[in-house]
């Protein structure tokens, strides 16, 4: 796993987040699993294509140690877009999951169940196969025979009635793609971000954005660890907006200025040239306000223009 990749899982790799998508996906909000009761499971795999050895790995697992089940996450590195085949990959990091447990003689018996969540970004509803059977064509009388299965999809958008069921940083993270889809004013709440390089690292991710992570260095600078809100960190991504703007807009406006005068400067030589006024176009070249002088003589001067110059 690359370390970008490792650097978008962080946010729900700590325990709070973790325990909080579980407790608000599965349990209806109900505070069921605690944070204290996770252990991370690296949830490794092989599996050969084209005759090489592949490895794969799951975004995030974890076992429930008082119950030995593994809860995994997947989908939050990029998945801001529907996946067309996501159950035949999910089915293929379950399975690996389970005939991990029949060599690992470390692991309590019995035999522990996988509960795979797929967190979906998108401001658009998925309307990509959401099991196995929609994946492919089985013919109706071979059905009977293939095992379907379904993926635990999430669309984090369109969690609106669900949003009081989370109270980590995940919250927040949702209440800004449930906004972002409403295409509605954005008034955060004043839920502050615990987790805040993780966070902003995460943004920068979904929203591929850099501004998060210019505002993470700007925080870092200012050694402010805590204390920060989403409304803080929208005020520092417009306000960079507002500057960048404002700074190219003077420079695009300083270059047309240019090409404006200089524009204004051509014409005037060639009517010097014209009328054989070779003294004035000598002078013209070493004495600027010879220049604009001649320019206002021939309305080729205009006041922005040499505003602009100057």
């Amino acid at each position: 796993m690359g370390a970008k990749d490792i650097t978008e899982k962080q946010l729900a790799d700590y325990n709070d987040v973790f325990a909080d998508i579980i407790n608000g996906v599965l349990f209806d909000g109900e505070q069921v699993v605690s944070e204290n009761e996770l252990q991370n499971v690296k949830d490794k795999s092989q599996y050969k294509f084209n005759n090489k050895i592949h490895e794969q790995e799951r975004d995030i697992s974890k076992r429930w140690i008082p119950h030995k089940i593994c809860f995994a996450l997947y989908g939050l590195e990029h998945q801001t877009d529907t996946e067309p085949y996501a159950p035949i990959r999910i089915i293929g990091y379950d399975g690996a999951s389970y005939r991990g447990q029949l060599t690992k003689r470390e692991w309590p018996k019995p035999k522990y169940p996988v509960i795979t969540i797929v967190l979906y970004f998108g401001t658009k509803h998925w309307n990509q196969p959401k099991s196995l059977y929609e994946c492919m064509e089985i013919p109706k009388r071979l059905k009977p025979f293939v095992n379907d299965y379904k993926i635990n999809l999430v669309e984090v958008a369109f969690l609106d009635d669900q949003l009081d069921k989370f109270h980590s940083d995940f919250r927040i993270i949702a209440e800004y793609f449930i906004n972002k889809r409403q295409n509605i004013d954005y008034m955060p709440s004043a839920q502050e971000i615990k987790h805040v390089d993780e966070f902003l690292k995460l943004m920068q991710a979904l929203e591929r954005d850099d501004r998060y992570e210019n505002v993470l260095h700007e925080l870092q600078r200012e050694g402010k660890k805590e204390g920060v809100k989403m409304s803080e960190v929208l005020d520092r991504i417009e306000n960079r907006g507002i500057a960048i703007g404002e700074k190219r807009g003077i420079s695009i406006g300083e270059r047309r200025g240019r090409e404006k005068m200089a524009n204004a400067i051509n014409t005037l030589n060639s009517i010097l040239l014209e009328q054989n006024r070779i003294e004035d176009l000598k002078r013209a070249v070493a004495d600027w306000e010879y220049q604009q002088l001649l320019l206002a003589e021939y309305g080729l001067d205009d006041e922005d223009e040499q505003s602009a110059q100057e």
